[in-house]
């Protein structure tokens, strides 16, 4: 610290009855590369700096002391939309008729053959198969492990656009993933299992909640994290076991997260629609329904 009458050169920035907020702006100073001391002046402590760093010296102190009391971001939660369970218990419903009806092959009918996907699709046009091969299931833990993700991600995706959307949302991120996977399939091989919805949910999920983030001042690490989290996800659930079909499982999320994308873009009241959460339902509703019926011609 430089003595006072040995300093005509030293110009005050700042002053404080106490030590410790001096240091404090000494530190901001040297950040910047700004030499600074602290003397005694009158029985205060006072934060000097030569003449020609005067001016910048006080412009980052001032700057440092504006972000200092800057409020913090008041993060609006998205709001939580009532009878959310309601589009999960009719899904888990759907799964379980399709399973008993396809297990006693009700109305004598080949289920599993007339509606598994298969790579042949491009050549046969059965697209209704990319719709169809979401209901059947390999055995009972095929079934039950896609009911227990599926029934939480559906949900999850209820609470924040409402049930009719979300599962409307679901299901196109479905067949567009399962479109995609037909594309790449030798003709030879079959697939079947709501999995490529459950990813596309958790797609759809990440996606829009990352919309929410990149919304606010968030450091760039926390806006990503919905993202990430998905990912994440996506390689511990969907990557495991000899008949996983992996291909299915990356294109329903990447799918799935077009979907979330271009659903944070629209205003959050617009979901709180009746007419808008009804139509969606009954596309959902509409859509299985006459995908079955053509895999029955």
């Amino acid at each position: 610290m430089p003595p006072e009458d040995a300093s005509p050169n030293l110009v005050e920035v700042f002053r404080s009855l106490r030590m410790p907020e001096c240091d404090q702006q000494t530190l901001i100073l040297s950040a910047v590369g700004i030499h600074s001391w602290t003397i005694v002046r009158g029985g205060v402590f006072v934060v000097v700096v030569p003449e020609e760093s005067a001016a910048l010296a006080i412009r980052h102190l001032t700057e440092a002391a504006q972000e200092i009391k800057a409020p913090a971001p008041v993060l609006e939660l998205p709001k939580h939309r009532p009878h959310a369970w309601t589009g999960s218990i009719l899904y888990a419903l759907v799964m379980m008729a399709v399973a008993y009806a396809a297990g006693i092959g009700a109305f004598g009918f080949d289920w599993l053959e007339a509606g598994a996907l298969n790579g042949a699709i491009p050549a046969t046009h059965e697209w209704w198969r990319v719709v169809t091969a979401l209901t059947l299931h390999a055995d009972v833990g095929h079934l039950l492990s896609n009911l227990a993700f599926g029934s939480v991600f559906g949900f999850l995706a209820s609470r924040a656009m409402g049930g009719g959307v979300a599962w409307a949302s679901i299901l196109i991120g479905a067949m567009l993933g399962n479109g995609l996977d037909a594309l790449v399939m030798p003709p030879e091989q079959r697939s079947i299992g709501a999995s490529t919805a459950v990813f596309a949910a958790l797609g759809i999920l990440s996606a829009y909640a990352w919309t929410l983030e990149s919304a606010t001042n968030l450091r760039w690490a926390k806006r990503l994290g919905p993202l990430i989290a998905g990912v994440m996800l996506l390689g511990f659930l969907g990557a495991g076991g000899e008949r996983t079909d992996v291909v299915a499982h990356v294109t329903g999320f990447v799918s799935g997260c077009l979907l979330g994308l271009a659903l944070g873009k629209i205003p959050e009241r617009r979901f709180d629609s009746s007419a808008l959460q009804l139509a969606a339902s009954a596309f959902t509703l509409a859509t299985l329904a006459a995908t079955w019926l053509f895999a029955m011609r």
